[in-house]
């Protein structure tokens, strides 16, 4: 088995048992034994536990921001689009959260996690920024300064992240969310 296969065996077995124990339960051994390898093999692949964390948290948020990405599109007006675009982040995360401990993979106190939410955090905002950017040089969206006011837009939307949109119900987190973007989308709509 190559290594690029062996280290996804490992990311999927250390995936499957994190969501149904959570990191703190699982260790080496246990991802070994479920990935059907030597403890050796998992360590010539990932330095610590924490690196198999840390990986596995960077994939799910991959999966967000490609999520966000495809969401923004290209056709309607921006200000839809954005919203399309944010609620598409909040169902990214809900779907990549499966499992008891599915969510402790954005936002569990582990160095690799944290690391990978950096990450993440710039990307995002990034991302934002550039939709921002582009909505504005179409006249649609005021937003003359797209880093900063990605900045605060998702800090306005900070309550629709993890770990604070896995405290309610799915149905009334998304009900939130759509008041939200009444709110907030107003007044970026020119």
């Amino acid at each position: 088995m190559n290594t690029p296969d062996r280290r996804l065996l490992i990311l999927e077995a250390a995936g499957r048992l994190f969501r149904h124990y959570g990191p703190f339960k699982t260790t080496v051994a246990d991802i070994a034994r479920e990935a059907r390898v030597g403890v050796g093999t998992v360590y010539l692949e990932f330095r610590t536990k924490d690196s198999i964390l840390g990986a596995l948290s960077a994939r799910r948020h991959e999966r967000v921001l490609s999520a966000v990405e495809a969401a923004w599109g290209d056709g309607d007006p921006a200000p839809a689009r954005l919203a399309a675009a944010l609620s598409a982040r909040v169902q990214a995360f809900f779907d990549n959260a499966e499992g008891p401990h599915g969510a402790d993979l954005f936002g569990c106190a582990c160095p690799g996690v944290e690391d990978a939410h950096r990450s993440f955090a710039e990307r995002e905002r990034s991302l934002f920024a550039r939709f921002l950017s582009e909505g504005a040089a179409r006249g649609q969206l005021a937003a003359s300064e797209p880093e900063r006011e990605a900045h605060t837009l998702l800090l306005a939307y900070r309550a629709f992240a993890p770990p604070a949109i896995f405290e309610s119900p799915r149905e009334q987190i998304m009900d939130e969310l759509e008041r939200l973007h009444r709110l907030v989308l107003r007044g970026l709509a020119v």
